[in-house]
């Protein structure tokens, strides 16, 4: 499994949250501007797709790392405005990236706007809130371009917070990956999340995105995805991306957290042995009315 003991310095390049968007550093603005401008291409072999509500403090951050990609593909960016109603629209305006209003509330209709417009052979789908490596695109790119694999999906490691320090959230994210290990062999589509998950758009657009969920649309897309071949598992470092803690909220100190991981994924175990072959059914409490 992979361990990320300290945070590296690419991390820390773009890791700059916003906390009050009328002291903006003009030099932050006009280097992510400057490294934009590779990133519309008339003909994209990769089309990146990035959802954000509401997230004024992290969408720059964002940007940032998707403009230093180091790639040998052509690249296009586009950002879904999912309703929000912070700022988040008038930052994306003043890097000038390419983006889409969508009014309707819902991270698959999120994605399926950029779905829509997407120009790109691959579509590689990202959240707001994660940081990536300029190596992630061509890694990511690099295995869907092998014979029988539809999907590819990687894990995320977690920047420290005031109350959370790296070297806690090592622990977590070693329990957790060793996890999604096991389930990538017969349930990948368990693992996949939404802030590190690419296919061909091509395949993408025939299935189309669930928008009737409120989460889980990566996972109903990668298992419908399965039709066209297998889901891989990139595990390396230069496909692992960085995101906030955000989903670690509301459930307790690491350890408690490690403990309730151990204790669901015990309760799943027997997931890791059988594969699913007729799908998942929608629960109530997540759909959208």
């Amino acid at each position: 499994m992979l361990v990320a003991v300290t945070v590296p310095s690419w991390v820390k390049q773009h890791n700059h949250p916003i906390e009050d968007i009328h002291e903006l550093p003009e030099k932050f603005i006009q280097q992510i501007r400057e490294n934009l401008q590779d990133k519309k291409p008339p003909q994209p072999l990769i089309s990146i797709g990035i959802i954000a509500y509401n997230e004024q403090k992290r969408i720059l951050s964002c940007v940032s790392s998707l403009a230093c990609q180091k790639s040998k593909y052509p690249i296009e960016i586009i950002i879904a405005n999912n309703n929000s109603t912070d700022h988040t629209q008038e930052l994306l305006d003043q890097v000038g990236v390419i983006s889409v209003f969508q009014d309707k509330q819902g991270a698959g209709f999120a994605r399926q706007a950029i779905m829509d417009i997407a120009k790109g052979t691959y579509l590689l789908n990202g959240d707001a809130d994660t940081l990536y490596p300029p190596t992630w695109a061509d890694e990511m790119v690099r295995h869907l371009e092998k014979k029988g694999i539809s999907g590819v999906y990687s894990m995320d490691n977690y920047l420290p917070d005031g109350k959370r320090g790296r070297f806690g959230l090592m622990f977590f994210e070693l329990f957790r990956d060793i996890s999604q290990y096991l389930k990538s062999f017969n349930r990948p589509e368990l693992s996949v999340g939404g802030s590190s998950f690419g296919f061909r758009l091509k395949e993408g657009k025939e299935i189309g995105w669930h928008t009737g969920i409120k989460r889980g649309e990566d996972g109903a897309m990668a298992f419908s995805l399965k039709k066209f071949g297998k889901l891989k598992f990139v595990n390396t470092m230069k496909a692992r991306v960085w995101a906030t803690t955000r989903s670690l909220e509301n459930h307790g100190n690491l350890f408690t957290i490690i403990l309730q991981r151990i204790t669901k994924e015990a309760s799943r175990l027997r997931e890791y042995f059988s594969k699913e072959k007729k799908g998942y059914a929608d629960r109530e409490d997540n759909l959208i009315n």
